[in-house]
Formats: structure tokens, C-alpha cells, sequence
């Protein structure tokens, strides 16, 4: 009994050697716990935070942002903040080792119109790189550069001009008169405003208007938190090009129409950024025909047949104006013109449906000399149509410019829809940094900071 005694003795000796070490593993441990408790806690915060993302951003323009005005078209970090208190709270309080938030606070956070709506460009540029491909991103840049280098040509032959004419070598084109005056009927024609010159018959302009006073792009607007230079990616020559056919696919045009929105010819205002459809569709029609008076210039100057004719037609005018000595200077007012006059039929063409090619031949020039008051055809059928040709004007239209008024029309169209009244660019979020006081067991607190994107 004696040795029993002895053996309890020092069993509970050691007992009270190790129960200090038992008793720090277990607080240890504890705390540990508790530490992945309150990480498990805030990262379900977060998560839940994000997936209040703005449904139908998502669903019409493929764009991951927090409405974190939550409806009232006015930042409200506060409120952001306290949804993350709120999603961390049942985790955070769960389980043996209960913790508690002490304390919630913003660190930072980007907004969709931050650095000009860099955070919306980014996404843009995401989503149509999986869009398109590497291999359509490649074709569309070829066609463009393709474009491009026929408008310089064209550009460069009309520099050169026509070669000097021999006056006495020119029969003067009959039908010719006073009543049939070409360089008359080219007066009232450019007199008489080239809009309602292009439009297809019985075809209505909207009235819509936006006022500018009320887009994101023209209206002060609020500024997000911190830097985020982290999330930066290295600019790249497509980036253009893909906004512009998100653009041509996201918003409508003159002849292929959106949805109901602030205007109807809303890829005409990512163009001219006037406050009516009438105004920015006039803009882009100007634009058309800059493009193609030289290109049918160029024609004019190349093509035997219409050289002739325009000879002909420019000794009747001399003699009709008794300034025989003056045929070349008619011939070449003449022959830009005639080229100003084929450009109206070509923008009619485009604006109906139809194709206009960059280069013209004989079986694609439309207007005729000697009666320049015929209504030419309205079909075209091949060469690039209304949407290509708004590819070759995005090409000249700066890339800040164009992002935002993308999301002008984006923010005013969500704003269309019942309910969404208040909906505003400026207060949407895609990028948050949270910093969490927390209070665990025993008394113990830690701060936990947390970044957050759409863009990861």
C-alpha cells in the first residue's frame, strides 16, 4: 500500500508539471480557432457582400458591379459596411469559440467611373476577349487596318487631283440647260441640309432627347477610396477596338435598334455625344460623308469613262456659261460635286440596310451627270454596310470618350426601367478593402484586413 501511495504522489506531481502546458495548448488552440473562425467569418462577409451584385448589369451588359447606393443614387458606404457586419456575425458567433465584431471600416474602394470608368474598361475588355477569341480579335483588326489603308490611298490619289483637260478635245454633253444645270442642282441639294437627303423614304427620326446636364460623363460625380494600382493591367493596342464592338453589340443604332432606352440610336451618341438622337445620327451622317466624297473623288479621277463624262459635261457648262476658257476649273468643281452628290446616295444606301463598297466601280456609282434630280437606288448589295462603317468612324473617336458614353447610356437606360429610377454609375462598386476589429475568447482582440474584387 505504502508503494501505491508513493506511485499516486508522484503522478499527481507530474500531473501539476504538465497542466500548465495542457492549459496554454488548450488556450492556444482556442485562439487558433478562433483566428480561422473570424478569417471563415469575414471572407463569408464578403462573398455574401458581392453577390448582391446589380442583376440586371449583369444580365444586359455583362457587367459585375455593387449598387452601393442600394437604390438611392447616393454612396452609402455605411450601409455597405453593415451588410458585411451583418453576413459575418452568424459565422463569427457559431461554435465554441465565439468571436464578435468590435469594429468594421472602408480602407478603400473603386468605383465604376473612377479614372474615367477604368474598372468598367477592364471588365469590357475581359468579357469580349472571351467573346471574340484571339482569333476573331485578329480578324477584326486586319479588316480595320485593311480599311484604313484603302481610305489613306483614296485620300492620296483625290490629292493629286485630275490630269489638266484639253478643252477643244471635249464634245459638250447634250441634254445640258439652264434648266438642267448640274452645278445648280449641286447648289440646292447642299443648301437644302443633307439629313433628310439620306433618309430612306417614309422613315421617321426620333425625337428623343437626353439632357447632357444629367449623364455621368457631364454631371460631378463621386470619387472612390485609396489606389488599387495593384489591379492596373498594361494597356494593349485591341483595347480600343474591343470597346467599340461591345459597344456596336451592347447599344443600338439607326438600323438595328436596342432596347427602349434614353435615346434609340445610342451607338450614334458614344459617336457625337449630342443630347438628341436627331443631332448625334446628323453627326454621324457628316462623318459618312467625309468618308465617302474622297473615296468617290478618287473614283472620278481613276475611271475613263466618268472622266469623260464629266469633260463632256464640263464644256457644256462653259460654253452654257460663255467661259469657254474656264472648262477646267467647272470640270473640277464639277467632279467634287458629282462626288458629294454620289457620297448622299451612298449614306442613303447605309442608312437603309444596305452596302456601300470602300472602292467604287462603274457597276456600283449610282447618280448619273446628266440628271443629278433622279432619286437613285436605295439597295446596295455588297461592300460594308451601316455597322462596319461605324467601326472605321470609332476608329478616329478617342477611347476615354467613347467609355464614357457607354456608360451614359448604360447607367440612362438601367434608369428607364420601373424602379431603378435613382440607378447611378457613380456609386457602383467593383473593388473593396475592409479592415475588422475582432474580439475573441479570453478577452483577445485582432485587426483583419480584406480585399475584395469582381476582378479576380
Amino acid at each position: 500500500m505504502k508503494q501505491k501511495g508513493s506511485m499516486t504522489i508522484a503522478m499527481s506531481l507530474m500531473l501539476l508539471a504538465f497542466l500548465p502546458l495542457i492549459a496554454v495548448t488548450i488556450r492556444a488552440s482556442q485562439t487558433a480557432c478562433a483566428r480561422v473562425q473570424s478569417v471563415n467569418g469575414i471572407d463569408t462577409a464578403l462573398y455574401s457582400l458581392f453577390s448582391e451584385y446589380d442583376k440586371e448589369l449583369l444580365e444586359t451588359y455583362n457587367l459585375f458591379f455593387l449598387d452601393a447606393g442600394y437604390g438611392t443614387g447616393k454612396l452609402d458606404i455605411g450601409q455597405m459596411i453593415s451588410q458585411a457586419e451583418h453576413y459575418a456575425k452568424p459565422v463569427l458567433s457559431s461554435g465554441m469559440t465565439r468571436c464578435s465584431i468590435q469594429a468594421c471600416g472602408a480602407e478603400g474602394f473603386r468605383l465604376a467611373s473612377d479614372r474615367k470608368g477604368k474598372a468598367v474598361e477592364q471588365q469590357i475588355i475581359r468579357y469580349m476577349k472571351g467573346n471574340l477569341g484571339a482569333a476573331g480579335i485578329e480578324k477584326l483588326k486586319d479588316k480595320l487596318e485593311e480599311n484604313r489603308t484603302i481610305l489613306q490611298q483614296q485620300e492620296e490619289i483625290q490629292a493629286q487631283g485630275m490630269e489638266e483637260t484639253v478643252p477643244e478635245n471635249a464634245a459638250p454633253m447634250e441634254g445640258i440647260s439652264a434648266e438642267n444645270n448640274p452645278l445648280e442642282i449641286i447648289k440646292s441639294l447642299k443648301n437644302n441640309g443633307f439629313l433628310g437627303l439620306v433618309l430612306p423614304a417614309d422613315t421617321q427620326v426620333s425625337e428623343k432627347v437626353q439632357p447632357l446636364g444629367e449623364v455621368l460623363s457631364h454631371r460631378t460625380i463621386e470619387t472612390g477610396q485609396g489606389d488599387f494600382a495593384q489591379m492596373d493591367v498594361k494597356s494593349s493596342v485591341t483595347d480600343k477596338l474591343l470597346i467599340q464592338e461591345y459597344v456596336l453589340e451592347k447599344l443600338g443604332t439607326f438600323t438595328e435598334p436596342g432596347k427602349e432606352g434614353a435615346l434609340d440610336y445610342q451607338a450614334e451618341y458614344v459617336l457625337g455625344g449630342k443630347a438628341s438622337d436627331k443631332e448625334n445620327l446628323s453627326y454621324v451622317v457628316n462623318r459618312l460623308l467625309l468618308i465617302r466624297e474622297p473615296a468617290n473623288l478618287a473614283f472620278l479621277y481613276t475611271d475613263a469613262q466618268k472622266r469623260a463624262e464629266l469633260e463632256a459635261c464640263a464644256a457644256a457648262l462653259s460654253f452654257l456659261l460663255l467661259i469657254p476658257e474656264g472648262m477646267e476649273l467647272v470640270q473640277g468643281v464639277l467632279a467634287a460635286g458629282w462626288a458629294y452628290v454620289e457620297s448622299l446616295s451612298d449614306v442613303r444606301i447605309l442608312l437603309s440596310g444596305g452596302k456601300v463598297p470602300l472602292i467604287k466601280d462603274s457597276t456600283a456609282w449610282k447618280t448619273q451627270l446628266e440628271n443629278l434630280n433622279q432619286n437613285t437606288s436605295i439597295t446596295g448589295g455588297r461592300g460594308q454596310d451601316y455597322e462596319e462603317y461605324l467601326r472605321i468612324l470609332f476608329t478616329f473617336a478617342p477611347k476615354e470618350k467613347s467609355l464614357m458614353r457607354t456608360m451614359d447610356m448604360i447607367e440612362q437606360n438601367i434608369c428607364k426601367t420601373e424602379g431603378r429610377e435613382n440607378f447611378r454609375f457613380d456609386v457602383c462598386v467593383d473593388a473593396v478593402s475592409l479592415s475588422f476589429l475582432i474580439k475573441g475568447p479570453n478577452n483577445m482582440t485582432w485587426q483583419a484586413d480584406r480585399f475584395y474584387t469582381y476582378d479576380m
